[in-house]
């Protein structure tokens, strides 16, 4: 990859911490500040995903608000229902699962 030599200025205490981490890790200043944009790049990359993700969420249930009926599910009304649901599911998948190996 082709570099390109910048200028920008940095606080004189923020440059002094920047060269003594460089120097802890036997690099210089340059490699340091690129692996930080590096990484910093990716986390913002990382965010706006998430981001995403959560709006598309979002979309999702308000465009299911309503959908749900208690009277189609009498199974799921007391506390706890919902995680012997899952319980008894994820113990039938077990059971179909170790038939299919048989």
């Amino acid at each position: 990859m082709k570099s390109v030599a910048t200028h920008i200025t940095i606080p004189e205490a923020l440059v002094k911490e920047i060269d003594e981490q460089a120097q802890k890790e036997h690099r210089n200043r340059s490699e340091l500040l690129r692996e930080a944009i590096r990484f910093y790049l990716k986390e913002q990359r990382r965010k706006n995903i998430e981001e995403q993700r959560m709006r598309r969420l979002l979309q999702s249930l308000e465009e299911s608000a309503g959908s749900w009926k208690d009277e189609v599910h009498p199974e799921l009304r007391e506390h706890g229902d919902a995680a012997r649901l899952r319980k008894n599911l994820w113990e039938h998948d077990q059971e179909r699962v170790t038939h299919d190996r048989q």
